[in-house]
């Protein structure tokens, strides 16, 4: 048993369309957040945007291998990285938006840490499935 067969036996069999339209989803307000003109956060919160990238990367890896569950996790965190520096790349030319290393390494954590906790799940999955 995998996991997206465990979670189709709980919440149904659409389960794996259901990831790829969230995967769509996050996708689209993840380049929309990032993309658009800067919001200026207080002095006190300057790096909080460090935090909305390790969430936003996360939560893209997170339904990107739960979409396609076959792809091999070097491919997500390739994918992702990619589009996190393509996000950075283009940042430089948006008004008030800069090219940022501490953004990519940002993007690295949330999208090494979604595919560790689902690496780490499929791993219980299988190692309980065997034991059936």
């Amino acid at each position: 048993m995998n996991l997206n067969k465990l979670l189709a036996s709980i919440f149904g069999n659409e389960v794996s369309k259901t990831w790829k339209v969230l995967f769509v989803i996050i996708g689209i307000v993840l380049l929309y957040l990032t993309l658009m003109p800067s919001v200026h956060y207080n002095s006190h919160h300057r790096h909080i945007d460090k935090v909305f990238h390790f969430i936003g990367f996360g939560a893209f890896a997170f339904a990107y291998m739960l979409a396609f569950p076959k792809i091999n996790a070097y491919w997500v965190i390739l994918v992702s990285m990619g589009l996190g520096v393509s996000v950075e790349l283009i940042q430089s030319f948006i008004p008030h938006r800069a090219f940022s290393y501490l953004d990519m390494v940002a993007d690295l954590l949330g999208i090494l840490f979604a595919v560790i906790i689902i690496s780490i799940l499929r791993w219980i999955i299988n190692k309980f499935a065997k034991g059936d």
